[in-house]
């Protein structure tokens, strides 16, 4: 029997009807039979408007791509973006409104900006005083693992915009529930409640349909991976974009890939193995090189623990390639693509991508060799202890989410 999706509530005909609707949604707003919510909204109520996060309603635009608004051809409805010029829906279109629903599927993740669209969806409903209507999709990792440090506010930006750990463990309505009744930005939030879901579920295991969630996470593997390999963007190695396995694999021109993997896989860390690997990027990072690596291959995706993983990956490739190994500041964004809008939005308190990413300095100290990763580890844990305490007062289902 599969999970019933938020977008299939038996109560959803009853909160559109014959309202003024807007809409926070994307590509993976539909329903297991691919129907899109503007077409389930638009038959019940009123669609006056449609936000739209980082990838555009149709899920294409590249990773830090500005997007614009205007009227959508397909569903002629007008669209307005949460990745261009502002952030957050504006109050006073939000007044307008007698509902906003809001159906993104997210990854758990901090740094994925959906996370941070949401919080601002929920900041904006609050002060207009419209309520938000949550259409609850599934953890894809879980909701019971949590990884990485708690967000140091000092380095608060758009890919970490509140107090969680970067894989956090929450489903989109308990996400948005946190940001109301925890984080403290208020207002009325409605979930409609995932059927059938567990905590310990993975998503394969939900019975629903993948519907990619942007364009470089086209599958779950991709998407656990993803949870720690997200870490190499902030430096000068690719992370696979521009091939057929983003975040995948990973690499530079200058690195030895059996040297490297046979370095990483004598840490034998859990759940996983590295394999030497060659590959040309057509786009992004090193685009038309030959770069050598490794590619991650899950042996066990419940030891496995991805961003504890790349903290390890990248302190390794510091360790072996010393001075040709560099993470980014704010003086690349001319030449990478995605980091001057990430940038943008930045507090400015550091000038490392990789501190924002990780949300953490102690992340950078431990690639530099500065601090060791099994204490900074504990530190971590300590810091997820506290954040588990506080987010039980909005979990929704059945399960324990494990700092």
């Amino acid at each position: 029997m599969r999970v019933r999706a938020g977008i299939e509530s038996r109560e959803l005909p009853g909160l559109l009807a014959g309202r003024r609707l807007g809409l926070v949604t994307n590509h993976t707003g539909v329903s297991p039979a691919m129907e899109h919510l503007v077409e389930i909204a638009g038959r019940l109520g009123r669609v006056e408007v449609v936000f739209t996060p980082e990838h555009g309603l149709w899920g294409h635009a590249a990773a830090g791509e500005l997007v614009s608004g205007g009227l959508d051809s397909e569903y002629g409805v007008r669209v307005y973006s949460l990745y261009g010029e502002t952030l957050e829906p504006p109050v006073e279109e939000v007044q307008k409104l007698d509902l906003v629903v809001y159906d993104v599927q997210d990854l758990g993740l901090r740094w994925y900006t959906y996370a941070s669209t949401l919080y601002y969806t929920v900041a904006a409903c609050s002060k207009a005083g419209t309520p938000l209507l949550v259409l609850d999709r599934p953890n894809p990792l879980t909701g019971a693992v949590t990884e990485g440090p708690v967000l140091d506010p000092s380095l608060r930006s758009f890919t970490g915009i509140a107090s969680l750990p970067a894989r956090y463990g929450l489903t989109p309505g308990e996400l948005a529930l946190f940001y109301s009744r925890v984080e403290g930005l208020g207002g009325e939030v409605l979930v409609a409640r995932l059927g059938g879901w567990r905590r310990e579920m993975w998503f394969d295991e939900t019975g629903l349909p993948w519907v990619p969630p942007s364009p470089n996470i086209p599958n779950l593997e991709t998407a656990l991976v993803y949870a720690g390999s997200c870490l190499v963007e902030a430096t000068n190695l690719s992370e696979g974009r521009g091939t057929a396995s983003p975040f995948l694999q990973i690499g530079a021109p200058w690195i030895r890939a059996r040297e490297l993997a046979e370095a990483l896989n004598s840490l034998k860390m859990p759940g996983v193995i590295f394999r030497p690997v060659k590959f040309v990027p057509w786009a992004s990072k090193y685009r038309g090189t030959e770069v050598s690596g490794v590619y991650v291959h899950v042996t066990d995706r419940t030891s496995f623990r991805p961003f504890s993983t790349f903290v390890r990956v990248l302190r390794v490739v510091k360790e072996l390639y010393g001075d040709r190994f560099s993470l980014l500041t704010g003086e690349d964004e001319g030449r990478v693509e995605y980091l001057k809008d990430y940038l943008r939005w930045s507090t400015k308190a550091s000038r490392y991508a990789i501190d924002y990413l990780a949300g953490a300095a102690s992340v950078r100290e431990c690639v530099e060799g500065l601090r060791d990763v099994e204490e900074v580890e504990e530190e971590w844990r300590r810091q997820r202890e506290v954040y588990a305490e506080r987010a039980r007062r909005v979990l929704l289902y059945e399960g324990e989410l494990r700092p």
